[in-house]
């Protein structure tokens, strides 16, 4: 198991261990990895994925259009022509009985008949609808009116408005004599357009199908008897995404209302029609108002005002043609997203900078493909922008992480290189190129610079004595005691800075110290410091004590070789006089 781990995070072709710093970029990568998952089931990026599908919609081929599906528009020239809306219902009677007997399959109306018309008209649209036998009326789910009148302008409320709701229908005289009824509500998402139909309403004592779905099924040979038949591929709010075909008048057949009735006079007076019979033969005609100011306009995909028969006609031509648009399921989603990100993960723990930047946009070009792939050819929505942004999140992560990691790592083999193993304090070779450094800055800036050098007394017996590790304990508690006496919590180029010269000798070089001032508050400091501290090895006292020689830097040296030889010099005094105390320069 654990070669296989290490075999997966080898870098650059070299195996390598698997080591903690992965593990932990590698958890950290499965807690962003969460918090996405808890985004996508939040919803809160719902408005984005939307945005990418209406550019699956736009980039995708051409879907194929049922070639019985006819629109009847009333649009701007069919109100000039016939005079301003609402028109007398004799008209619609005229429109029912020519496309019956031209041989339309099905007459559907997306607009309402009332109550306010004249019996003669009434009946005249009867016996239309009668003779017809295929035509389909809406109705609508909508708030519950306020009741009220007006007194010397003033309003007298009989009924409010309150929470409830009330379905508008046509007349019903006239809707006993209709095929079937269907709601056309449709109300469009938070940021204004329109993906989704609710198949099928209910409230009260009334459920009715969508209008659409109704007719399709009624004219593909399979009514619908009940609602559990609603084969169709729902979302999580149990609606059904429009498959948009395209700009809704270069994708379905449309005629203007004013075009067919004066067609179906010619032809009962003899004379050559502008439509020929035979454009509505067989079709499903959907018949409703296009004109910008009577229309119910939609915003979809494709374009910023859709009528809403042409949401019908796009409704009808999913089920006839049976291409939906799938929306996968959270659950799904979520898989997915999990799966993309632990991918991405195991490439950007293995691989840095310019390399996994590439291999991250590489999986979130693949990605995108796959899911427009997915939507061309089976109409499968999957998520997109959640994988991106996570990829696009894991790449950052991961580029902060190495640049820690890389820093924390140059760190460590810098004290590796400049640390002495045993103590903790620099190695005589950095301190030489820091003493190097000072010195010409000190004669720049004409400064003062001191230099000590320690050495421990009769430290080979404590070897011969107490053993190695006796020793090694006084080395290392011996430079605790001296940095403690030392100006250490400064910045480096301010702060006092010691090395293990030798063995058992020590070196400090005191920046902006004149040499009275290195004697008697540094070295006799240290010195006493460590006379006075206890070196205990295994319940044994160690005696320990330290002889200093102290030197300082003069105004015409440019090196720091003869400071260092004047401090050797007076260590050797100190230990010649007695040892345990400090020796100046003469």
């Amino acid at each position: 198991m654990f070669e296989t781990i290490e075999y997966l995070f080898a870098r650059g072709g070299r195996r390598r261990p698997f080591i903690r710093s992965d593990f932990i970029q590698l958890v950290f990568c499965v807690i962003i990895i969460g918090f996405y998952v808890e985004l996508l089931a939040s919803g809160r990026l719902i408005r984005v994925e939307n945005i990418a599908l209406e550019y699956f919609f736009k980039d995708r081929p051409a879907i194929k259009v049922d070639s019985s599906i006819a629109m009847i528009e009333i649009g701007e020239e069919s109100l000039r022509s016939i005079g301003r809306w609402p028109w007398p219902w004799h008209y619609h009677a005229k429109m029912i009985r020519l496309l019956n007997e031209w041989g339309a399959k099905a007459i559907v109306f997306d607009f309402f008949f009332d109550e306010s018309i004249a019996a003669l008209e009434n009946d005249d649209l009867e016996k239309a609808l009668e003779q017809a036998k295929q035509v389909y009326f809406p109705v609508m789910l909508g708030p519950k009116p306020e009741k009220k009148f007006w007194i010397h302008s003033l309003p007298v409320v009989l009924e409010p408005k309150g929470e409830g709701k009330i379905w508008t229908h046509s007349a019903a005289k006239l809707e006993k004599n209709v095929r079937a009824l269907g709601h056309i509500n449709a109300e469009t998402d938070d940021d204004g357009v329109l993906r989704r139909i609710s198949p099928y309403l209910a409230y009260g004592q009334e459920i009715h199908p969508y209008l659409a779905l109704k007719v399709a099924y009624d004219q593909s040979g399979k009514p619908l008897r009940n609602f559990d038949e609603l084969n169709l591929p729902l979302d999580a709010d149990g609606k059904l995404f429009v498959n948009w075909t395209g700009k809704w008048k270069n994708s379905f057949e449309h005629y203007a209302y004013a075009d067919l009735i004066r067609s179906y006079q010619e032809l009962n007076q003899g004379l050559r029609p502008v439509l020929d019979p035979k454009v509505v033969k067989d079709k499903i005609c959907l018949i409703g108002l296009t004109a910008g100011e009577f229309s119910s306009t939609k915003v979809n995909a494709f374009e910023s005002a859709c009528p809403s028969v042409a949401v019908h006609a796009n409704v009808i031509n999913s089920i006839l043609t049976n291409q939906f648009v799938i929306p996968v399921a959270v659950t799904t989603n979520a898989l997915c997203l999990v799966l993309v990100g632990l991918i991405t993960s195991l490439l950007f723990v293995n691989f840095r900078n310019t390399v996994s930047f590439v291999m991250g946009l590489a999986i979130g070009v693949i990605w995108v493909i796959v899911c427009f792939l997915l939507f061309w050819f089976k109409g499968i929505w999957l998520y997109v922008f959640h994988e991106l942004l996570l990829i696009l999140t894991l790449f950052i992560f991961s580029a902060l992480y190495s640049l820690v990691m890389s820093g924390l790592e140059r760190a460590r083999l810098f004290d590796l290189a400049t640390r002495d193993g045993l103590t903790g304090l620099y190695v005589i070779r950095y301190f030489r190129e820091v003493l190097n450094r000072t010195v010409k800055e000190a004669l720049i800036k004409k400064a003062f610079l001191s230099l000590i050098l320690i050495d421990i007394d009769n430290f080979k017996p404590v070897n011969d004595t107490y053993s190695h590790q006796a020793g090694d304990m006084v080395l290392r508690k011996l430079a605790k005691i001296i940095q403690s006496c030392l100006r250490s919590r400064r910045p480096f180029y301010e702060a006092d800075l010691i090395a293990r010269y030798g063995g058992e000798e020590f070196i400090i070089m005191l920046r902006n110290t004149k040499l009275p001032d290195a004697v008697s508050k540094v070295a006799e400091r240290v010195r006493q410091a460590v006379e006075e501290a206890v070196f205990d090895w295994e319940g044994k006292i160690i005696p320990v004590t330290i002889s200093l020689g102290v030197a300082t830097l003069h105004p015409d040296e440019g090196v720091p070789d003869p400071m260092v030889r004047r401090a050797d010099d007076a260590l050797y005094r100190a230990k010649r006089q007695g040892k345990n105390r400090a020796c100046v320069e003469e």
